[in-house]
Order: C-alpha cells, then structure tokens, then sequence
C-alpha cells in the first residue's frame, strides 16, 4: 500500500530508492552529492599515476619513503592554517577557495614542466596534501547537508559515486597516459575538478542545520 510520503516522491527519488532509503525530496541531492564525491576522485585517480610516473622518472622508489616523511611535516602546517580558514570564511566560500587553489595549482606544475623543472618532489608532496583536504572537505560539506541517521540511509548512493569516480579515473588515464603524456594528464585532472564546484553549488544547504555544523 502506497503512503502519503511515497506519494509525494518524484521519480528520481523512486528511481534511487532501489537502492538506498530514499525520502520525498532526497534524491536530487543525494545525487549532487554522488555527482561531486564522482569528480573528486576522478580527478585524483588521474592524477595517481602522474606521481608514479614523476616518481619512477625523475628519482627512484627509495625516494618515496622519504617523500611521506616530508607530507607529513608540511601537513603539520596545513591542518591548522585549514582550520583557521574553517573559522573565518563561509563554507561555500571555503570551497571555492580551496579547489580553485588545487586547480590553479595543476596548472602551474604543468607550465613548471614545460620549461623543465623537476616535479616528482613537490607534486608527491602536493598530492597528498590534495587527496587529504579535497576529500575531507567533502565529508565535511556532507555533514552539514546530512545528519547520522540520513548519512546511514543515504550513504550507499554518494559511496558508490566515490566508487565510481575512482574506476573511471583509473581508466581514463590509463588510457590516456601513453597518446597524451603525464603532463597533459595534470590539465585534465584540474578541468575534472574545476567541475565539482557548480555541483557543490547546486546543493541546497539548510540555513539552520549550517548553523549548528
């Protein structure tokens, strides 16, 4: 027997409810949600093998070791500037902020490539810095859009963006490294992740719920 709150679910919200517990007026944003977790990991998993490949050709695998050392250290000093930053900016504008400073940041290390400087130090460093606050700023953005029991219902969807946004990254450049080259790969990983903004954008955050995040 229908109820009253199936009535109302438009057919996004029946569609998707095959495969999460979807409620009347969920399903557009759960998929915005998918759409952005999609381009995120995209765009990284475009990116990964720039850094093995920098790696492999400018140092050795040894280099690596020492490389997670140095995340870490700088790290250290970005969490803490990112959580200033959470303090006095509007998340919206956080967003915006941060992903056009990865952006413009890939399409520095591609001109930097172009008149020959050596990239597989600072571009593993950027990497892991990138895949930490990108995706972080993700889950955080989620948290205000969901509580804990929405995020349990809704989770399957956004997670199998993610799942998706990583498969078709891979493949994309794996089957691109070779016609392109490693260092077109950086403009396209930076046109995927430009993309996450507007779907950022088109995501109706509840005024209250914002507040109390």
């Amino acid at each position: 027997m229908a109820t009253p709150e199936s009535n109302h679910r438009s057919s996004l919200d029946r569609f998707l409810g095959v495969f999460a517990e979807v409620h009347s007026g969920e399903g557009l944003t759960a998929l915005l949600l998918a759409l952005n977790v999609f381009l995120i990991l995209m765009a990284y998993y475009i990116l990964k093998p720039v850094r093995e490949a920098l790696i492999l050709g400018e140092g050795s695998a040894e280099l690596k070791t020492y490389m997670s050392a140095g995340q870490v250290i700088v790290l250290a000093f970005v969490v803490p500037l990112y959580a200033k930053l959470v303090a006095s900016r509007p998340r919206m504008r956080l967003i915006n902020i941060v992903t056009a400073f990865f952006t413009a940041c890939l399409v520095v290390f591609y001109f930097l490539a172009q008149i020959g400087v050596p990239l597989a130090i600072p571009f593993f460093i950027w990497i892991g810095v990138f895949s930490l606050m990108i995706v972080a700023q993700f889950w955080s953005f989620a948290n205000v859009i969901y509580d804990k029991s929405e995020g349990e219902r809704l989770f399957a969807i956004v997670g199998f963006g993610a799942s998706l946004g990583a498969v078709f990254g891979a493949r994309i450049a794996d089957r691109l490294i070779e016609p392109l080259g490693i260092y077109q790969l950086l403009l396209l990983g930076a046109a995927v992740l430009a993309n996450a903004v507007p779907a950022y954008r088109a995501v109706r955050i509840d005024p209250v719920r914002a507040l109390r995040n």
